[in-house]
């Protein structure tokens, strides 16, 4: 029969503690890092929300080779491209990685157009507005105007498109962007 020493007892409940509190930091650490990245995902797709009509404009826009662009600028783009300074790589890539990117966001805009649309309940419906009316016009409608076109507070405007830049992240970013336990 060993005899354990008040020692050992007073370590082994230290250590039972020690290890309790560490579990308990661990796991709100777990938690903590969790809401960060769907809080980033949804920063992200309001952000591209957001940026919608200018990345649009980039892809379109964006000049890559010296057969898009017109003839009175041709001398200048050319002296431009042979410049070492500029790297014209990183103007195609970046051109090319906007249009796939605004290729998928209007995909999944049309499918969250169906979806509203589809849906029985008018919020969903007006949410979709809300997000088409901030975002997607060429003109966009100031909070105050879609309010009162849709007949709802400002606040309501904002939470309206929380709601509907949420659901579209889970469109852009897929199961990354879903809650999983």
């Amino acid at each position: 029969m060993s005899k354990d020493k008040p020692q050992d007892g007073v370590a082994r409940v230290a250590a039972e503690v020690a290890s309790k509190i560490a579990l308990e930091f661990y796991t709100r650490e777990q938690q903590k890092g969790k809401q960060q990245r769907i809080n980033r995902r949804l920063r992200d797709t309001k952000r591209l929300m957001r940026n919608y009509r200018e990345i649009k404009i980039h892809a379109g826009d964006a000049i890559a080779s010296l057969s898009e662009v017109v003839t009175e600028d041709y001398e200048f783009f050319r002296d431009l491209m042979e410049n070492d300074d500029i790297d014209v790589v990183a103007i195609k890539r970046s051109k090319a990685r906007s249009a796939i990117m605004l290729a998928h966001i209007d995909s999944m805009l049309h499918t969250y157009e169906q979806i509203c649309y589809a849906s029985k309940k008018p919020e969903e419906q007006r949410r979709y507005r809300v997000l088409e009316a901030m975002c997607l016009l060429d003109e966009p409608l100031q909070v105050g105007d879609i309010a009162d076109k849709e007949g709802i507070d400002n606040r309501t405007v904002y939470k309206d498109f929380e709601a509907a830049c949420d659901k579209m992240g889970a469109l852009l970013f897929g199961i990354q962007s879903i809650d999983r336990e």
